[in-house]
């Protein structure tokens, strides 16, 4: 018999064919492992995040003129959907990481390419984003904190009411208001030191999945931020977040997303091959109901996987005409007067697929492996938990619908 043509996916460069099969070797050898355990024991999982960055994947989207590695969204994408397969608290975590890498990169300059990068392309620090506050929650366009200038420096006093790997992070990027009568979304962004004492965790992450990703709130007590630490100008990050972090957060959690549910799915595979009916002596396999189960969950993860890696490659695009625009000046302009661009309308919509496909096929992959999948601690019964937070995930799946809904409708966004 021939051998099988090899005709799915997409094509992939010989980089990015590299890259995907070492996270797939680290998910597997590494992050597999541990994982029972940083679930069970809600321990964060500091060391896998670490050989993440001895193998070079923490500046994996940074340009190569920066340090990085150069990769793309697309390839980000692949590498997160793996690493999710082996541990979705370490795949999250990093997701949070990558999220922050072109923010930055687009704004350091002078001694802040060395002091805020130069960890970060040794691979000795990742970081996380506190955006949240308890006004506005998962509506993240809005912000009620605000930085007060203190003679050369800034004081960053806030509450940010989630922030993914909370107390662990190396470094946060902070949105608050430039001061207190700037508007909503008039934003600046600070890169503020995670070791700081004056950066407070509050209270201990006991949450139903993704245990191990640390997401308390964080108190920022009167941080005082030189101006090395303030990411661009005064009101730059509105359009910065819009530009240069909402499509690699959205299209990585996407792929966080798609990763647990391919877990789900190769571990109901696995069970009913294995699983033999001593009445017929056959594998639960042999049953047209678990056929079908299986099929319905093929079929849910490889379109949204399409999704995702279409959407990549749509924000690959973008990033190009974002760096332009960003160096004639007028980025800020163009993304406040485009809020309904459909670029954006794809954006919205793929973590939202993707979470909602995650939680069915967790579902189906339960069904079909019985009740032994419903004690604590086995791959499919984590696999749902973790994928039920995708839902409610900064932005929610409703909020993301809300947006999509506005635009198709003709409807002004809600920060206009």
């Amino acid at each position: 018999m021939p051998n099988a043509l090899n005709l799915t996916g997409i094509a992939l460069t010989t980089d990015q064919g590299r890259w995907k099969r070492l996270a797939a070797k680290l998910s597997r050898e590494v992050l597999a492992p541990s994982a029972e355990r940083t679930d069970r024991e809600g321990v964060f999982p500091m060391e896998n995040l670490r050989r993440l960055g001895q193998e070079g994947l923490l500046a994996l989207p940074l340009p190569k003129e920066m340090g990085g590695k150069g990769e793309t969204i697309l390839t980000t994408a692949l590498v997160t959907e793996e690493l999710a397969a082996g541990c979705a608290s370490t795949a999250m975590s990093f997701h949070m990481h990558m999220s922050t890498i072109p923010l930055i990169a687009a704004l350091v300059e002078g001694e802040q390419v060395e002091k805020l990068l130069g960890p970060i392309v040794r691979g000795e620090a990742f970081g996380s984003f506190a955006m949240s506050e308890p006004g506005s929650g998962n509506r993240l366009w809005h912000t009620d904190s605000y930085a007060q200038r203190e003679g050369e420096d800034y004081v960053i006093d806030c509450f940010k009411s989630f922030a993914t790997s909370a107390g662990q992070a190396d470094y946060y990027v902070v949105p608050t208001r430039p001061s207190a009568d700037a508007g909503p979304n008039d934003l600046s962004l600070f890169m503020l030191d995670g070791k700081d004492p004056c950066i407070k965790p509050v209270g201990t992450w006991d949450g139903m999945g993704l245990r191990g990703n640390s997401s308390t709130p964080v108190k920022f007590d009167r941080c005082i931020a030189p101006e090395w630490r303030r990411l661009g100008g005064a009101n730059v990050g509105f359009s910065m977040l819009f530009a240069y972090s909402l499509p690699i957060y959205q299209v990585g959690l996407a792929a966080c997303y798609v990763g647990i549910a391919q877990a789900a799915y190769d571990t109901a595979v696995e069970h009913v091959k294995k699983r033999i009916h001593t009445d017929t002596n056959q594998a639960l396999a042999r049953l047209e109901t678990v056929q079908r189960y299986v099929a319905e969950m093929r079929l849910a993860i490889d379109l949204v996987r399409g999704m995702v890696h279409r959407v990549a490659q749509m924000s690959d695009n973008a990033l190009v005409l974002f760096d332009e625009l960003h160096s004639a000046g007028l980025l800020d302009e163009i993304i406040r007067e485009n809020p309904d661009d459909p670029f954006f309308v794809e954006v919205a919509q793929v973590k939202a697929a993707a979470a909602q496909m995650a939680v069915e096929v967790a579902h189906k992959a339960l069904q079909v492996c019985g009740g032994t999948a419903y004690k604590r601690g086995h791959r499919a019964e984590r696999a749902y938990r973790d994928a039920r937070a995708g839902s409610v995930m900064a932005p929610s799946d409703d909020t993301l619908k809300l947006i999509v809904g506005r635009q198709v409708l003709g409807i002004e966004q809600p920060w206009e």
